[in-house]
């Protein structure tokens, strides 16, 4: 191979990866899923290596290299030139010896050293070798535009190759991420994010040559008292931005866990004087299509005594579920002001503030027939958008006729060479079953064993979707206790999801369509909670993913399986890792993840591994 398209996206705080484009394949990973830090920000030379080493290509090799840069306004910044070796120094000096450090605990100890007297911090530094780099590439370093330092890193490892780099729009690369892996001819498509070139949401119509027309911007607004909020764009506020300060409000990680407040908001009525402040400070300006946020009304709202009088008159779940229904608003509100525009019947939807599942069934519900939710549709994805924007500057011809793979299986995928090879360094029970090992494990389940399935290769995006997944019986009506105690740490009023077998959608839902991803809820004929409690929120959703054989045949077959042994083709699908971890990647990763948490059984590219009375 001599011509490499690389898409990027890193140094926006969160969620560095990459996504490359072949002629017969593409390839995305995240950096964190090899660094197992959560939400990695570190420039994505793992991620690069882990492409090199499963793609099989010799970087040497490599005399041309289109690589696109999700975000335009990083192109100038200056940074420190040596930030990813800082970064490096900073974790090694913080990590036990021989041992990972995974990102609750680095976490810990870099509070633990900001909070060091300066005395106390500088011995620590110095006291450390890896501590004395750091000090010195502080010291010495200089600031370097992102382009140069960039373009030195990919120098490093691409030696012989001419370098044309490109930085694009932060919410074209959203888009192109989403239409791109819809199957729309033509769409409507709407980003929604908490910050990205100046603009938290952007509107486009993308027809049928693949043209895409702006017809919509929000801008986010300055906000004095948001500034210290670091990872809410000091003070840019959005709507995105004001959802995860008041996650961290109710005692929550933002940029993380969005999630636990939209599952928090069911127990509770939006119906309050926060709800009411929040939608006072915004208008939909219907000619341009944009969601106007009024500073000096969120200046207010934040200000430290009307927050602690907040959190004085109302509960947790009433502010949940005041800010979830803020979201829902915001989003809907201008989605009808642009369908009355511009009618529509097909919406593809990306950015952050999108993985919002109930926003996107209200969206489902009441405004668009025909819904497409791009499974990376936070900032992962905007490297997949990147990739691609590369690929049309070179290829124009290639707009109206390119399409993503439907199911983001887009990573690595590991032999059962690889497989027995990782086993056979470890004293692990294990039998080699082939393909009946996804049968095996259906029978596991249902007998109330819970277990994870690795199989072929990882998924893009956030959610797992059988490749890398923990599975359980739905109907067990303490599945959620068993799996938050042993495993997964979670809130108890923070649901797991469903696969579902496609056939089975239609017996088990009211409206609902074929969602393949988890992106989206849906609501639960009542008929069917008691049969699967562990499958639906208190308030009658569940987050599924419908399943075909064409789709992945082997999770297609164990839940085939569930079905004939307990009459529903339904289990818990959670992501394979533990608490604080990173969805596993590796051989390697799987059996570190299986052995430090209570499952009984793991199946590995046909190799079923179970857990003795004494452990593993």
């Amino acid at each position: 191979m001599r011509e490499l398209n690389l898409g990027m996206n890193f140094f926006g705080g969160h969620d560095t990866g990459i996504f490359a484009i072949f002629d017969d394949d593409c390839y995305g990973l995240l950096e964190e899923r090899v660094t197992r830090f959560k939400h990695d920000a570190l420039f994505p030379i793992d991620a690069i290596e882990e492409m090199l080493r499963y793609k099989r290509i010799d970087p040497k090799a490599i005399e041309q290299l289109h690589v696109g840069v999700a975000t335009l306004e990083f192109e100038n910044r200056l940074l420190p030139q040596m930030s990813y070796e800082m970064t490096q120094s900073l974790r090694s000096m913080l990590t036990p010896p021989d041992s990972p450090l995974f990102i609750k605990e680095y976490t810990r100890k870099k509070e633990a050293l900001r909070d060091k007297g300066r005395f106390s911090q500088m011995m620590t530094f110095l006291t450390n070798p890896h501590g004395r780099r750091y000090l010195m590439m502080q010291l010495t370093g200089k600031k370097r535009p992102l382009r140069e330092i960039v373009m030195t890193h990919l120098q490093r490892i691409f030696v012989h190759a001419k370098i044309d780099l490109s930085f694009y729009e932060h919410h074209l690369c959203h888009a192109y991420s989403s239409f791109y892996a819809s199957d729309f001819a033509e769409a409507m498509i709407f980003s929604f994010d908490g910050y990205g070139d100046g603009l938290f949401a952007k509107l486009y119509l993308a027809d049928k040559e693949g043209r895409f027309t702006p017809i919509g911007e929000s801008a986010n607004v300055y906000v004095p008292n948001t500034e210290k909020y670091a990872f809410a764009d000091n003070g840019k506020l959005s709507v995105g931005n004001i959802y995860s300060i008041f996650t961290h409000l109710l005692g929550f990680t933002p940029l993380a866990d969005e999630g636990k407040v939209e599952a928090l908001a069911a127990f509770g009525d939006h119906r309050n004087s926060l709800y009411e402040r929040l939608t006072e400070g915004y208008r939909i300006d219907g000619e341009h299509l944009a969601i106007r946020l009024d500073a000096s009304v969120y200046d207010a709202l934040f200000a430290p005594a009307s927050i602690k009088h907040i959190f004085k008159e109302l509960s947790r779940e009433e502010i949940a579920a005041a800010v979830q229904r803020f979201a829902e608003e915001t989003a809907l509100s201008l989605l009808r002001a642009a369908q009355k525009r511009h009618p529509a019947s097909a919406l593809a939807l990306c950015g952050g503030v999108t993985a919002n599942v109930i926003m996107n069934l209200r969206i489902f519900e009441t405004l668009f027939k025909h819904l497409f939710i791009t499974p990376a549709m936070g900032d992962d994805g905007i490297a997949q958008g990147a990739a691609l924007l590369k690929l049309f500057e070179r290829f124009p011809q290639k707009r109206g006729e390119f399409r993503f793979p439907q199911m983001p299986y887009l990573g690595s995928a590991y032999t059962e060479e690889e497989v027995e090879a990782a086993l056979q360094k470890g004293d692990y029970a294990y039998e080699y079953l082939g393909e009946a090992a996804w049968e095996r494990a259906a029978e596991l389940v249902a007998s109330g064993k819970i277990g994870a399935l690795f199989s072929g290769r990882m998924e893009f995006g956030p959610r797992a979707l059988g490749n890398r997944t923990i599975v359980a019986d739905v109907r067990n009506r303490e599945i959620q206790k068993i799996l938050n105690k042993e495993i997964k740490n979670r809130p108890l009023f923070q649901p797991f999801c469903p696969s579902i077998l496609e056939e089975e959608r239609e017996r088990l839902f009211e409206k609902s369509y074929p969602n393949k991803h988890m992106t989206i809820a849906f609501r639960l004929k009542e008929e069917h909670a008691e049969a699967i409690p562990g499958a639906v929120h208190v308030d009658l959703t569940a987050r599924a993913q419908f399943v075909e054989k064409r789709d992945n045949p082997r999770y297609y077959r164990f839940l085939k399986k569930i079905r004939e042994l307990t009459g529903y083709g339904v289990a818990i699908n959670t992501s394979f890792n533990r608490h604080g971890r990173t969805m596993v990647l590796s051989p390697e990763h799987a059996l570190r993840d299986f052995a430090d948490t209570n499952l009984d059984f793991l199946v590995m590219e046909g190799y079923l591994i179970q857990r003795g009375e004494d452990g593993v």
